[in-house]
């Protein structure tokens, strides 16, 4: 039993797990159902996103074909552009470059990728500014997007590019990519050079062209066409000579863009025309260009061996009508050719210039004679004038004032100057002229004080070019010097074979004077030793004159003992009161003789009327009233004497009108006659007469002032009693001693 039981006990005990793991399993079952429920469920899911996932790839498959497909076409397109192109990262390192760049830097791609581009082309030894700018911005957070250009030049295969730099930020990274795209535009930058040179030739050629029309100033043009030379031929300096018949030699005329160091150099060297290139030039009247050797010019025929830095020169020669003008020579520092059109242009340029020198220097040659023949005809008018004026005046001192101040009409002087030889002094008494202040007018130099004392023996002109060269100097061209003259021109004054002076004309500057100055000078020195020739006869013959005169008048007063030097004391009061009038030396001359000559009609008079100690009867007063009229009717066959007549017969009518001969009245009385009748009155008042005693010299004023206005003119006493006021006359007083009669 116990066995049973216990056999019991372990089935029950087993039949009890068997329970337990039926429940467990329950629970395992239900859990497993409830996760294929749920598998269910998430396999319906995953369905739907199996589904999506398909599609999606299909739609990716779809764009990744088309991406390789736009790729294909974008590289196909980048290889295909002509341009070479390239793309840099930040490091400056080629990612990707089209077959143009690679063929231009001629390396292979895997040469080429990775590495920096200015390593591969163009070799610049570092990055280009812009990328250098586009990484610094970017490494400062500013973005590196700036779209750029610049020109890049290289050397080394010639050829210029005009590189545009895109900069591209990277979407999945920091950083950016950058892109260079170079265009090639060498021919266009050639065509725009070619284009802007022939506009620079252009201008140039219209400015000599402008030059040559506008200028007739040889200088001036020469200058204007080196300048615009330079600017055409793309010279480094240009210079020009011009041809000298004299010395037949090209003479240096203007230069540009040469050193100022060699302008000395070329303004003193001259280029013969029978050597080297030069003659070639002239021979063949064809432009020639040649290679410099190192250290100078040494071409035959160009003496410019001070130019040190030269490489080529081209000399162009100016000809025209077959005869040559000058050269046009340009130099360069670099060696050079010279094309056709070079040529052509330096032709075209030649036959240009030639053509407004010849114009240039024919007008210049048209003026010349213009002015020559002008200063031939200023000269002869001047002449003439000096001539009318110098023999209008018997002056000598008039005459060599006027002809010195003429001199500056027919000559450039800074002086003119007269000196006349003083042969008992041994020396010259500098009598006219202008200009020298060392040497005043009237002062004496002796013979030995002057070089002048040679054109004196020997009857020669002087010409001085330069005192400053000339030693020793004696002391009047000494104290010259130190005024500042430099040259003069000296020529004698003869007359009738005796030097009698010298003209002198004084310049400032050194060899101021030309022969046609000499010529002149020398011509004004006959016309005005003429004239002093004519004026010391003029005055020997009015010596004469004036002799006979005195001699008459002497021989009128000494009729009477009571008039004896009467005529010469009225004279010196009438002449006293024409200076104070302010009356001209010839009216004074005038005036000296009517009053010598106011009383020569008494040479009709009777010595017994004159002498009369009593009154004179109305019959001999009348005899006396007629000496006036009859004076001037003695005068009157001397046409010399014209002027004086009627002073002579109206210097007895009185200011009121009841003088003789005809009752003349104020202003309508000649003016001499006026000064003579208070002259002879004075006189008359003051000397002693048969019937009378003469007046005391404050009665005789007295009387003046008493008669004026009606015997006398107002005017002409006042002018009198000033003079006898201040002691600027005397009254002389005429005593006849008892028995004279």
């Amino acid at each position: 039993m116990p066995d049973e039981e216990k056999k019991l006990q372990e089935r029950e005990q087993e039949i009890s797990l068997l329970k337990r793991d039926i429940s467990l399993k329950d629970s395992e079952i239900a859990r497993l159902k409830e996760a294929l429920r749920k598998f269910e469920e998430r396999e319906g899911e995953l369905e739907d996103e199996r589904k999506a996932i398909i599609y999606m790839l299909e739609d990716i498959n779809e764009s990744t074909s088309k991406i390789e497909t736009a790729q294909k076409e974008w590289e196909a397109t980048f290889d295909a552009i002509s341009s070479p192109l390239l793309i840099h990262d930040e490091g400056f390192r080629i990612v990707r470059a089209n077959r143009a760049y690679q063929k231009i830097a001629n390396m292979p791609f895997r040469e080429i990728i990775g590495r920096p581009y200015f390593e591969i082309f163009p070799r610049t030894g570092g990055p280009h500014p812009v990328c250098a700018s586009f990484k610094e911005r970017q490494e400062k957070g500013e973005g590196a997007d700036a779209d750029v250009e610049a020109e890049v030049a290289v050397p080394e295969c010639g050829r210029v590019f005009k590189v545009r730099f895109y900069s591209i930020n990277k979407q999945d990274s920091e950083g950016y990519d950058a892109v260079h795209v170079m265009e090639d535009i060498t021919e266009a930058k050639r065509a725009e050079e070619a284009i802007k040179e022939e506009m620079d030739v252009t201008a140039h050629l219209l400015m000599i062209s402008e030059a040559t029309a506008m200028t007739t100033d040889i200088d001036k043009l020469m200058e204007d066409v080196v300048r615009c030379n330079c600017g055409i031929m793309r010279a480094d300096a240009s210079m020009s000579y011009l041809w000298d018949v004299s010395s037949g030699v090209f003479r240096p005329s203007q230069e540009y863009g040469l050193d100022r160091a060699f302008l000395p150099f070329f303004r003193t060297d001259s280029l013969n025309a029978a050597e080297g290139i030069v003659k070639t030039v002239v021979e063949t009247g064809e432009p020639v260009a040649a290679m410099i050797q190192q250290g100078g010019i040494e071409i035959k025929g160009l003496p410019l061996k001070w130019i040190k830095d030269a490489r080529t020169v081209a000399v162009v020669p100016l000809i025209s009508a077959g005869h040559s003008l000058g050269l046009i020579i340009s130099l360069y520092l670099q060696e050079r050719g010279f094309t056709e059109r070079d040529m052509r242009v330096m032709k075209g340029v030649a036959h240009q210039v030639s053509t407004a020198l010849e114009q240039a220097r024919l007008h210049r040659y048209s003026v010349d004679k213009a002015m020559e023949l002008s200063h031939k005809i200023e000269t002869i008018q001047v002449m003439n004038e000096i001539d009318r004026s110098i023999l209008s005046t018997l002056e000598p001192g008039e005459i060599l004032e006027t002809a010195v101040r003429m001199v500056s009409r027919l000559m450039t002087a800074d002086r003119a100057t007269v000196a006349l030889v003083d042969m008992e002094r041994q020396g010259f008494i500098f009598t006219s002229g202008f200009g020298v202040t060392s040497v005043p007018k009237g002062a004496f130099t002796h013979f030995s004080d002057t070089d002048a004392t040679d054109v004196i023996f020997s009857g020669r002109p002087q010409y001085v070019p330069d005192f400053s060269e000339s030693s020793p100097l004696l002391p009047l061209e000494q104290k010259l010097l130190k005024e500042g003259f430099l040259s003069h021109i000296r020529v004698p004054l003869a007359v009738k074979g005796e030097i009698i002076g010298i003209l002198t004309a004084g310049a400032k500057r050194k060899a101021a004077f030309t022969p046609e100055d000499l010529q002149t000078l020398e011509k004004l020195a006959s016309q005005i030793s003429v004239a002093l020739d004519n004026a010391r006869h003029l005055s020997d013959l009015q010596e004469l004159f004036l002799g006979t005169v005195k001699s008459l008048s002497s021989a009128i007063d000494t009729k009477s003992p009571w008039t004896a030097g009467h005529s010469e004391r009225v004279t010196t009061y009438a002449l006293a009161i024409g200076k104070e009038m302010g009356f001209s030396e010839k009216d004074l001359k005038d005036l000296e003789l009517a009053g010598l000559l106011h009383d020569i009609g008494k040479l009709g008079t009777y010595e017994t009327i004159l002498d009369k100690p009593g009154k004179l009867t109305d019959e001999e007063m009348g005899i006396m009233r007629e000496h006036p009229a009859k004076g001037a009717a003695i005068l009157e066959p001397i046409k010399l004497l014209k002027n004086i007549r009627p002073a002579i017969k109206y210097h007895h009518e009185y200011y009121n009108g009841t003088g003789y001969p005809e009752g003349l009245k104020g202003e309508t009385i000649p003016l001499f006659a006026r000064v003579l009748t208070v002259a002879d009155t004075v006189d008359a008042m003051a000397a002693d007469r048969p019937y009378r005693k003469g007046r005391a010299l404050p009665d005789i004023m007295a009387e003046l002032e008493r008669c004026s206005g009606t015997q006398f003119d107002p005017q002409i006493v006042k002018i009198f009693k000033g003079l006898y006021e201040r002691s600027a006359i005397r009254i002389t007083r005429l005593n006849v001693p008892e028995g004279a009669i």
